[in-house]
């Protein structure tokens, strides 16, 4: 039975959120979120929309006191207004008109608003929001969110384990099937078929690549069909009650060479001693570097290095989005604490014979990082097979 993210988690979340701005000055957020990002709005509504055309718009006006309400698009507000934390649900193509009577209504002046999610923003409904409240200082202010969506309660920590579970399972389906002839395209279907069957939700892209086309970072899957000797990576995503697991593995198929078998063990006890090494106070920088020594010393840094720079690195968050704040790069500052929730991710690509990945989630402790998938255990299911 799915665990559900409690209610009364909401006005805590609410508290909290309020209690920041606060301290940051601000008089009211205005968050964007949309279906493919919704994790700022998500985890004030309870609600994701769906995008049909024209309707993944899911923002919120968030005042220091008072009720929140949401602007979704058209037809989504039907739903929101029965589903939805947020009762208060208007069409976001009103915004000009009710926007500016919410400000007016409040007992209180606004004076500066914190936006959320303006990297998410189209032009054209960031502009009808700036309008709407003309007059009145806008600063950035993403930050506040992010830092209440780190820590996960109890029951997101439960949901999470559900969607590692479930991520596992998928993937074990599409690797009972794996045989010589069968299409990356057939493998990611199983897995999509499992998640859905058993009430979960895509977080993002099944992705099965295989063969030649392993040594690109991703890429999504195609009518090639697997062959002899071939890497192929599973990169699955569920959620579970909008939150998510981001898990991937490689395996090697029957007549690959003694070189492609090396390199595929090293990346899975590299992996390990990853998510072993982490404790809480460290940096994702610190993680990093002793990743790179691990692989420096393998002599494989040419086909780490590359694929580490920017957005995600070695890792990233994961909560009600499959990738979020933060990424785990070379510079990072960002320090572990208990109840976070990560992807830890290793991968190698444009080696001659392909590239791997290994990443599970991972819970952080008062004592290190637990994984909520056995990916070793994954591994002999294709042997066994």
């Amino acid at each position: 039975m799915t665990i559900e993210v409690r209610p009364s988690e909401f006005d805590s979340r609410v508290s909290k959120t309020r209690a920041r701005m606060k301290q940051t000055g601000v008089d009211a957020l205005f968050i964007y979120s949309d279906e493919y990002h919704p994790g700022y709005s998500m985890y004030y509504t309870n609600f994701r929309t769906i995008n049909c055309v024209e309707e993944s718009a899911h923002a919120l006006f968030l005042p220091l006191e008072g009720e929140i309400h949401a602007f979704v698009g058209n037809l989504n507000r039907f739903a929101a207004r029965r589903f939805s934390w947020v009762k208060n649900a208007h069409s976001i193509y009103e915004m000009r008109n009710v926007l500016p009577a919410l400000v007016q209504e409040l007992p209180f002046p606004i004076r500066r608003v914190g936006v959320v999610g303006e990297e998410l923003f189209p032009i054209s409904h960031f502009r009808e929001m700036e309008q709407s409240l003309s007059g009145i200082t806008l600063v950035e202010a993403s930050e506040i969110v992010k830092m209440e969506r780190l820590r996960k309660s109890p029951n997101e920590l439960a949901v999470i384990r559900e969607a590692g579970e479930l991520a596992d399972d998928s993937i074990r389906a599409a690797l009972e099937e794996v045989a010589i002839g069968k299409t990356e395209v057939e493998l990611s279907a199983i897995g999509e078929y499992i998640t859905r069957s058993r009430g979960g939700d895509i977080g993002s892209a099944y992705l099965v690549v295989s063969g030649p086309h392993t040594d690109l970072p991703t890429w999504r899957p195609s009518d090639r069909k697997i062959e002899r000797g071939d890497y192929v990576w599973f990169d699955f995503n569920p959620s579970v009650a909008g939150y998510c697991s981001d898990t991937g593995m490689t395996i090697a198929m029957d007549g690959a060479g003694e070189e492609q078998i090396k390199v595929l063990n090293f990346a899975y006890e590299t992996n390990e001693r990853m998510v072993d090494y982490i404790r809480p106070g460290m940096t994702g920088g610190e993680l990093f570097r002793e990743t790179l020594r691990i692989t420096t010393e393998a002599g494989l840094s040419q086909y780490f290095l590359p694929y580490t720079k920017g957005m995600r690195a070695i890792g990233h968050g994961v909560g009600l989005e499959v990738v979020e704040y933060p990424d785990l790069g070379p510079n990072s500052d960002f320090v572990f604490e208990p109840d976070m929730v990560f992807g830890i991710k290793y991968d190698l690509h444009g080696l001659p014979f392909g590239g791997v990945r290994v990443e599970p989630t991972v819970i952080i402790t008062e004592h290190g990082a637990e994984s909520i998938n056995d990916l070793n255990g994954l591994r002999r299911v294709y042997k066994a097979f």
